[in-house]
């Protein structure tokens, strides 16, 4: 296994073991972790979606993610990079699949809104199944 996949599975493992995912029915889920210029998890949020599309707001609690987060934003990060800003990491329970999608620059992006709450919702699912 690749040193990639095994951290992208460590965020994987944290967010199934949260206890914030208790009694919830899912097949996918997308999280988003703000990161601060120091490197450290300040902000969370996600939604999880069943088999028929429909969605729950849910997130682990930030001391649960943050260690994955930080330890694969440190893989990543170049010589002379400030890392990214945000991540959006999306996985599919069934299929097992995974993706991460990065912002170093735009902390507006992904931002919910009143405005924008159904857009970011739909735009947000993963589609990792099969």
């Amino acid at each position: 296994m690749s040193e990639n996949m095994e951290l992208m599975g460590d965020i994987a493992r944290a967010i199934v073991s949260s206890g914030k995912m208790q009694g919830v029915e899912w097949v996918e889920i997308s999280i988003v972790v703000t990161v601060d210029e120091s490197g450290e998890a300040s902000e969370i949020f996600g939604y999880a979606y069943d088999e028929k599309g429909n969605y729950t707001a849910v997130a682990p609690k930030l001391r649960e993610i943050e260690q994955p987060v930080a330890a694969y934003r440190e893989w990543l990060r170049q010589d002379g990079d400030k890392g990214f800003r945000k991540i959006l990491f999306q996985f599919n329970r069934v299929s097992r699949k995974v993706n991460a999608d990065f912002e170093y620059e735009n902390l507006g992006r992904w931002q919910v809104t009143p405005k924008n709450v159904d857009a970011i919702i739909a735009q947000l699912r993963p589609n990792l199944g099969e």
